[in-house]
């Protein structure tokens, strides 16, 4: 027995997950869609082509379909489901229940198998299992997806630019710098995958799930701001300006880091360069940001002239750094000495001050913490 497949119109806007049921036989059809309407979304189809149709039109967390159909079968309409979403949850049932019926849907993607007729608690409790694990596969190939089209967005943008001056050859080395924070992160949401997929309930794999899904969300987050950095770069690149380096440091101070007493901002006003004011508050803000997250309670910004040059140094009393790290910060990326850091933001630093054709040098600080010392040319009058 069988129904005219429902017409794919639009719906209202369902917070409940969506599970669509295929199943030739009216009275399993509807007696699932039943058990399940109280607590999710369904729609329900008496044939693969039909549940094909509204799986390309919809995003459904769990799919429950009958193997033994006419026209195509459920093995039939698995495969094809497949190359549709690769991550929705697929639940095959039959009341023909042949251990190599079963192997089949199961090595064709098939996320569990279930025998006609069918237990209603053991129905409702996997149904239930399944659309969670499916929501979260999707959110994490979104995010895969995320990272490998912005990779893609970056690398059609770099294309496009000239690498005739110091910010747009900035730019271009940033592009391969954002290349290894996203190759961690794709290889950590492919462990992920493999550890959820292989996870038994309660199992003792949760804490390693936990750990890549922190690395995962550090390594994404250093990903989407250094490809903003970049375009932010290439988008303020003609913007050169003459830039008041102390009005720019006390103004980084209150709207970045809400005037807190713990950056002190001193020295000349009047400090003038020629620059992108942007990418001096980008300098600032990384500068300042790293030693507050190193432990420093103090940071003493100060803007002056010495010898034909301005000077704008960053003090700070946190924990300093250590000798190793001190000798080559500044000439080649670092594994960050934080927790919870990547080491990316001095190479922002040093892109941004060569580009402002400055120099940089770091040093212990007496009595505890690092001193940065920033020159550049004053503006041209």
């Amino acid at each position: 027995m069988s129904e005219a497949a429902p017409s794919v119109l639009p719906t209202p806007v369902s917070k409940r997950p969506k599970v669509l049921v295929v199943d030739d036989e009216l009275g399993p059809r509807e007696s699932i869609s039943y058990l399940l309407q109280d607590e999710f979304d369904v729609v329900a189809v008496d044939r693969v082509d039909h549940g094909l149709t509204q799986l390309g039109a919809a995003s459904f967390a769990c799919v429950i379909m009958d193997i033994r159909m006419p026209q195509k079968n459920g093995i039939q309409g698995l495969e094809a489901m497949r190359k549709i979403d690769p991550e929705v949850s697929i639940i095959m049932m039959t009341g023909y229940g042949a251990l190599a019926t079963a192997q089949a849907a199961i090595s064709l993607g098939a996320n569990e198998y279930l025998k006609k007729p069918f237990d209603v608690d053991v129905l409702q409790q996997s149904v239930r299992r399944h659309v969670a694990e499916g929501i979260e596969r999707k959110k994490r190939a979104g995010m895969l997806r995320q990272l490998e089209g912005m990779y893609e967005s970056v690398k059609t943008e770099q294309k496009k630019q000239q690498m005739n001056t110091g910010f747009n050859q900035a730019a271009a080395e940033m592009v391969h710098d954002i290349c290894n924070p996203l190759v961690v992160a794709i290889g950590y949401t492919n462990m992920l995958l493999d550890e959820v997929r292989q996870l038994p309930p309660g199992g003792p794999a949760i804490g390693r799930i936990v750990h890549y899904a922190e690395t995962l969300e550090k390594c994404s987050s250093f990903c989407l701001h250094l490809a903003e950095s970049w375009r932010q770069t290439t988008r303020h690149a003609g913007e050169v300006d003459v830039v008041d380096l102390f009005a720019t440091a006390t103004d980084t101070k209150g709207v970045l880091f809400f005037g807190t007493n713990r950056v002190e901002v001193s020295g000349t006003p009047e400090t003038n360069i020629n620059g992108i004011r942007f990418e001096i508050v980008r300098l600032l803000q990384n500068l300042v940001k790293n030693a507050l997250e190193a432990g420093a309670s103090q940071v003493n910004v100060a803007v002056t002239r010495a010898d034909g040059r301005v000077v704008l140094t960053i003090a700070d009393n946190g924990t300093g750094l250590p000798p190793e790290i001190m000798e080559s910060i500044l000439k080649k990326p670092v594994e960050s000495t934080k927790a919870h850091g990547t080491g990316l933001g001095m190479t922002i630093c040093r892109h941004i001050v060569a580009a402002h054709r400055g120099e940089i040098r770091v040093a212990a600080r007496p009595g505890g913490g690092t001193v940065f010392t920033l020159t550049f040319p004053p503006a041209a009058t």
